[in-house]
């Protein structure tokens, strides 16, 4: 509110199972997108997109907020075989997508254009790819969109990175078809026929990014220019290269206790953990010149 603090505004009504006497869906992971739309994770396995009114929490009774918010739940043959919990979500805007990761170690990638309430159903699945890169028994405990190096068409390359309970991390190429800077004169509709008759990821494009942690994989954050950078139970953050080759620059270890999240702040210069002992750890990449003009 205006005065910097916590309001309570309401309840999402939606993220209740259909049948009647269930227990309430457990949301195991969330994130907001620059329209102000909320994508849920549930342990149900669903995705659900929720969005709010202009005017939503502008009233006094916070009970009529629920009226204000409306849900959109995936549903497809291809997520009723998933029903694996979601333990981990990332939504690209440039790419209108966002990656699930789950607890039985496959990422799905969701057209948010599908999603949207408004936008009527036109025979298409929001789910428009799967990936499950682990040998062995291992969750996709986080996911990552990642853009990087110049790829076909003088337009970025997009990347999805897994970081994986078992401590590995792998990426994996995203077609140039269903990445819209690459069609900037193709209508939507016409670009979604064209990349549907596609994978959404592209041939022979999947690495495992060396060294692996020592434990699960809890986040990643990503700059642009291909900067992605993984926080391990163990400890340590790990800060990698991905274009043109996956190379490791920086292995940033001390944390006394378990990393919770990282991320990478809006300029790219500064970069925050946070452990499980309450504490900020905040790296700057400022460069000497840079570190002055911000002295002044």
């Amino acid at each position: 509110n205006n005065g910097g603090g916590l309001e309570y505004v309401g309840d999402v009504p939606s993220l209740k199972r259909p049948l009647p006497g269930v227990t309430p869906v457990l949301v195991t992971c969330l994130e907001f997108d620059s329209f102000g739309r909320l994508y849920v994770g549930g342990q149900d396995g669903f995705l659900r997109m929720v969005t709010f009114e202009p005017d939503f929490g502008l009233t006094n009774d916070p009970g009529t907020n629920a009226d204000e918010m409306r849900v959109a739940i995936v549903s497809s043959p291809r997520q009723q075989m998933q029903r694996s919990p979601v333990l981990s979500l990332d939504v690209s805007e440039e790419l209108e997508m966002v990656a699930t990761a789950h607890a039985n170690g496959n990422v799905c990638v969701h057209s948010t254009h599908q999603l949207d309430p408004d936008v009527k159903d036109k025979g298409r699945n929001s789910i428009i790819g799967t990936w499950n890169p682990f040998n062995s028994e291992s969750t996709a405990r986080s996911v990552k969109f990642v853009s990087g190096g110049e790829g076909e068409q003088n337009n970025l390359s997009w990347s999805i990175v897994i970081g994986g309970g078992n401590g590995e991390l792998w990426m994996q190429e995203i077609h140039p078809s269903y990445i819209p800077s690459a069609n900037d004169d193709v209508d939507d509709d016409v670009r979604a026929s064209i990349a549907s008759t596609m994978p959404i990821f592209k041939e022979n494009s999947i690495q495992q990014i060396m060294p692996s942690h020592d434990g699960p994989i809890l986040s990643l954050a990503s700059r642009a220019g291909g900067i992605l950078v993984s926080a391990g139970q163990g400890g340590v953050l790990c800060v990698t290269q991905l274009w043109p080759t996956p190379k490791a620059l920086y292995g940033l270890g001390g944390y006394k206790v378990w990393i919770g999240n990282v991320c990478i702040d809006s300029e790219g210069k500064r970069l925050l953990a946070d452990g499980r002992d309450d504490v900020v750890v905040v790296h700057d990449f400022f460069s000497k010149e840079e570190e002055e003009n911000v002295e002044d």
